[in-house]
């Protein structure tokens, strides 16, 4: 390839890049955290891709033996890219996003809605990590499409599971959500039971500030005197009958 024909074909790319859609994420919506940046990953990734593939291709045009050999394996490193952009991506398209009655959880532009009362358990469980796995998983989050993961990065977080028996398991960082108190005001409300490493102390207060909100829970009416006396006098026919 001549010089200005590899010029063109950068400025194409770049030209692609730029014009790529940008999700943005909805008001409210608890995003990961990314670090470094997502411009870095991007940046990563094209550095890697530009230097080893242009390599390998001009190798393997260009000569022979042992040389053309040893381009081909160029390509291994050029791979290396791809993980870069897939983390890029996945910040781009990655988030959660709470309601009155349930959350919607995105990954990779995949959305799952699902309501508290069908929901099969919430369980708050301590996630303990050494630095760069920490850092990996806050990063990478889940392989799999059962599985959905938004931590904080830090080594050690308290997350909240949320296991639903069709659409899998989402585990998010209790640090992470800007109203936890309002969440949980959610599942008591749609009748689900808290989680278990919330004090007895904190179930009361939730309680209270759900009935401050919403009014106590509506209880069944009390049956009319009519009624009352109609059911006694059926009882009463149906037992002369039986007699006679």
């Amino acid at each position: 390839m001549s010089l200005l024909n590899s010029l063109l074909c950068l400025v194409a790319a770049a030209g692609i890049y730029a014009a790529l859609p940008k999700p943005s994420a909805p008001s409210g919506a608890v995003k990961p955290v990314c670090r470094p940046s997502i411009i870095v990953f991007d940046a990563l990734g094209f550095t890697l891709g530009i230097l080893f593939f242009s390599l390998a291709f001009i190798g393997m045009g260009s000569t022979t033996g042992a040389l053309a050999l040893i381009s081909l394996c160029l390509l291994v490193p050029a791979c290396a890219c791809f993980p870069f952009f897939a983390v890029a991506v996945r910040q781009e398209t990655s988030w959660v996003r709470f309601f009155g009655n349930g959350f919607e959880f995105t990954q990779f532009g995949l959305r799952a809605r699902v309501p508290y009362d069908e929901l099969k358990k919430v369980e708050v469980r301590l996630w303990e990590a050494s630095g760069w796995v920490a850092w990996f998983q806050s990063t990478m989050g889940s392989i799999g499409h059962k599985k959905a993961v938004l931590l904080n990065g830090a080594e050690s977080t308290n997350t909240l599971v949320f296991k639903h028996p069709a659409n899998g398991t989402f585990t998010i960082s209790s640090e992470l959500i800007p109203d936890l108190q309002r969440i949980l005001i959610g599942m008591d409300r749609a009748g689900i039971e808290l989680p278990e490493g919330i004090s007895e102390w904190q179930r009361k207060k939730i309680r209270r500030r759900r009935e401050r909100m919403y009014g106590e829970p509506e209880k069944e009416a009390p049956k009319s005197e009519q009624v009352e006396v109609a059911r006694i006098a059926a009882l009463i026919e149906h037992a002369r009958r039986q007699t006679t």
